[in-house]
């Protein structure tokens, strides 16, 4: 390896100038395999049938829209709890295509005969909605009645015609004739005064009595009032437990997708673009406040572990509770603040098995002395701390310069949807594929092949289902990838900014414009694929047993649910596998930014990412310890901003806001999750250039912030001047080397 000369990095310890193809090889392979899984992915789109995905199957074969049903384009179940009966998985159900949407709930479908009809016509019992041609049964929301009624003062209670509200009782047959009325009854109220022997004309004297009852004097003086509600739904009667469990499952997703169809601008403007601003908004405003915010995040941290500290203590039985339900007293009483149910048992000691209770004890002594050793290591991390303050600050000023910086992880999502959707055509094909055209290819590539057609078959779903998972891990790595070195060389490009045009990336209408992402994008591109196609080639091979191991705990869990000492095998690599993954996921961050601050290939890069956290331990822990935190809670705040936001906007219907605030939540996640990993790899960049500016240029690039945080003198030695003297000796030293030659 060719090392690094200080005077050549003096000159210019940024981003190289002019960079070079790093891990051609790979680069290469990952193209061959993206040409597999492109042709892979093309026959099986030709040996199966995507014609399924949107069009059902009817009893006779015939898919629902095409051919002798393309009148009737959907398909609709009327069976369904005796196919569930036969068969849980389904294959086999019996469907009738229909026109004109799904049947509507109590109407009769005829059926159009054939050897294989069960009856002459179907009632559709339950009503249904439209997925992918496919009408998916559903429980119809119990259609709900209420009546507000007043318990005190008592109803005074009259057979004849009442002559003031509290003489409108309710009904004796469900207890609420004790109470009067305070708005007008429901058809239940009704109903049951006649049943109860009241004449027609009592009961309109009564409803017109409570429906004026809330203006008069008689309602103002009610000192305690109650709500009497009544609910009515319909299902059939021998519905078996897998269709009521479909239809459980169905009914939520009906009443969600109604409403956020109904909402889809709202929901899309605060789960996207309110998120987006939103969370740009707390990333301009850190560099202001970030010492105390991470003083905040670190008091909350040790908060909440003294407090579990607490509940171990009590559990153990070491500590009566007391001052914990006297503090959970103090928070209801004074401060207004709800605590939720289960304090309560949390703060009492329940078990009653002693051996419970020394690994209560146990557990509650090492956390005691975690607690106090992270409190003498973060006393004595003052500098470590106040560098990650800096670097905060210094992100921040990243982003406000450069705000196109956060349209790129929406580029890469709509990239990552697109292969998505086109692997799942291939899965989809693999699913649907024809044995015969399966077996006509298997014969034309000569590949060796059973006496069993049907054994060959399945060996090439299974097959043909595992390259396309594999290859869409590899392609989700490869965007993270794409999406850490684009990110870290455009930061990168703007510390180290100078007087050369190269690097001249400030404030400015091409950075809103995304001119500086697009750069990096470029080159990283052309020079840097390879390295970008192993990374994400070793990050998909060490998630592949993790992969495998949940998909035997999965299928042995029911096996080995108690059996302690096979839960505790499948523990021990479980827990090697994911520590392993987590180092490669560190050591390979760290080694993409490398890439695009020196341009070297992969390995080289990862060997100065594990110089780099052996020399700053501490550092390179608080750095991610301080993303985590920071993203948790923007991760929290955002979302539930935008779910307030949403309340304001949707109005007092509960169903609707509960599904509109869910899908505003998610998609404020995942907008805020893109965001922050942004924030993220800004705040590793920037620490990876300022300790390469201190080691070989003196902190010649450093913000006054860093400086200081670094513990260097105000102003760098020799400002630019050394800069250009460093360039010329390394220009005079260059005609040397071309004399001798």
């Amino acid at each position: 390896e060719k090392l690094e000369e200080p005077l050549l990095i003096r000159a210019n310890p940024g981003p190289v100038l002019q960079r070079r193809c790093t891990d051609t090889l790979c680069g290469l392979l990952f193209a061959l395999a993206l040409t597999g899984l492109a042709a892979l992915v093309s026959y099986t789109t030709y040996a199966g049938d995507l014609r399924q995905l949107k069009h059902g199957q009817d009893h006779e074969g015939n898919l629902c829209g095409l051919g002798t049903m393309a009148d009737r384009p959907l398909t609709f179940y009327p069976d369904l709890q005796h196919d569930f009966a036969k068969d849980n998985s389904l294959h086999g159900q019996y469907g009738l295509c229909v026109a004109q949407g799904c049947p509507k709930q109590g109407s009769v479908v005829q059926d159009y005969g054939g050897e294989t009809a069960r009856r002459p016509e179907w009632l559709a019992a339950q009503p249904s909605f439209a997925v992918f041609g496919r009408c998916v049964p559903y429980e119809q929301p119990a259609r709900s009645s209420g009546t507000l009624l007043c318990a005190y003062p008592a109803c005074q209670s009259t057979a004849s015609f009442p002559t003031n509200p509290m003489q409108v009782c309710g009904l004796a047959r469900d207890g609420t004739d004790k109470y009067w009325l305070l708005e007008q009854p429901d058809w239940s109220i009704q109903d049951g005064w006649a049943t109860e022997g009241a004449d027609e004309f009592v009961v309109k004297l009564r409803t017109a009595m409570a429906t004026n009852a809330a203006s008069t004097p008689e309602a103002a003086g009610c000192q305690e009032r109650l709500r009497r509600e009544t609910q009515i739904s319909l299902g059939p009667a021998d519905a078996g437990a897998s269709y009521a469990f479909l239809t459980q499952i169905t009914s939520p997703i009906f009443t969600f997708s109604r409403a956020v169809a109904a909402n889809l601008g709202l929901v899309l403007g605060l789960g996207v673009g309110g998120a987006l601003v939103c969370a740009m908004l707390v990333m301009l405003c850190l560099p202001s406040c970030a010492q105390v915010v991470m003083l905040s995040l670190l008091a909350l941290l040790f908060v909440v572990l003294m407090a579990t500290d607490y509940v171990l203590f009590v559990q153990a039985g070491v500590t009566s509770g007391i001052a914990g339900d006297r503090f959970k007293s103090f928070l209801e009483a004074n401060l207004n603040m709800p605590v939720p149910p289960g304090a309560d048992s949390l703060l009492k000691h329940t078990s009653r098995d002693a051996a419970m209770d020394q690994i209560y004890l146990f557990a509650a002594i090492l956390l005691a002395l975690a607690i106090a050793s992270l409190v003498f290591v973060a006393l004595s991390m003052g500098k470590q701390f106040k560098l990650v303050v800096a670097l905060v600050r210094e992100a921040g000023k990243t982003v406000r310069s450069i705000p196109s910086l956060m349209a790129l992880p929406l580029l890469l999502l709509c990239s990552m949807a697109l292969f998505t959707t086109l692997l799942s055509a291939g899965l989809l094909g693999v699913g649907t594929a024809s044995p015969e055209k399966v077996q006509e290819a298997l014969a034309a590539l000569s590949l060796p092949s059973s006496a069993d057609p049907a054994l060959d078959f399945h060996r090439w779903q299974t097959a043909s289902g595992l390259l396309l998972i594999i290859g869409f891990l590899w392609v989700y790595f490869f965007h993270v990838a794409l999406f850490t070195t684009t990110v870290a060389l455009t930061v990168a490009r703007w510390y180290f900014r100078d007087a050369e045009k190269e690097h001249q990336v400030g404030a400015g209408m091409g950075n809103c414009l995304g001119w500086p992402v697009l750069a990096s994008l470029r080159q990283v591109f052309r020079y840097h694929l390879g390295s970008l196609a192993l990374g994400s080639l070793l990050m998909t091979v060490f998630a592949i047993p993790r992969m495998v191991l949940e998909y035997i705990d999965h299928h042995t869990k029911s096996a080995t649910g108690q059996n302690a000492l096979a839960r505790g095998l499948l523990c021990v690599p479980r827990c090697m596998l994911g520590c392993l993954h987590g180092c490669m996921k560190y050591i390979t961050e760290y080694a993409y930014v490398y890439v695009a601050v020196l341009g070297e290939p992969f390995w080289q890069s990862s060997k100065k990412s594990f110089g780099l956290v052996a020399k700053y331990p501490a550092q390179v822990a608080l750095n991610k310890l301080n993303s985590v935190m920071l993203g948790g809670m923007m991760c929290v705040v955002v979302p539930l901003t935008m779910a307030v936001v949403a309340f304001f906007r949707v109005g007092e219907d509960r169903m609707t806001y509960e599904a509109c605030a869910a899908a505003v939540i998610l998609l404020a996640y995942v907008t805020t999750r893109m965001a922050v990993g942004i924030y993220d790899v800004c705040v590793t960049t920037l620490f990876v250039c300022a300790m390469r500016d201190e080691e070989f240029c003196g902190g010649r690039h450093l913000s006054p912030s860093l400086r200081q945080a670094c513990g260097l003198p105000a102003e760098p030695k020799g400002g630019q001047k050394a800069g250009q003297a460093d360039r010329q000796e390394q220009e005079q030293e260059q005609e040397q080397e071309q004399q001798q030659q």
